[in-house]
């Protein structure tokens, strides 16, 4: 094999470990929204019952999860 031939299979494995790795960001991000609603509906009914939650970083953290657009 030429060193061009190579480089195009070493192209092609690290093609495949990328989209591996672009799964599982998915899936993780999947994941995280999840636990984000979770949160929020444990949130309100902690509100509901007279608690007094604010945690302005919380907030960021899940905002980054519940508003984003995909």
């Amino acid at each position: 094999m030429d060193k061009i031939e190579e480089l195009k299979m070493e192209l092609l494995e690290l093609s495949k470990k990328q989209a591996v790795l672009n799964f599982k960001i998915y899936e993780l991000f999947q994941e995280n929204r999840t636990l984000a609603i979770r949160l929020a509906g444990y949130i309100a009914e902690n509100k509901l019952f007279g608690g007094n939650w604010n945690d302005e970083e919380v907030k960021k953290i899940m905002d980054k999860y519940l508003l984003k657009r995909r």
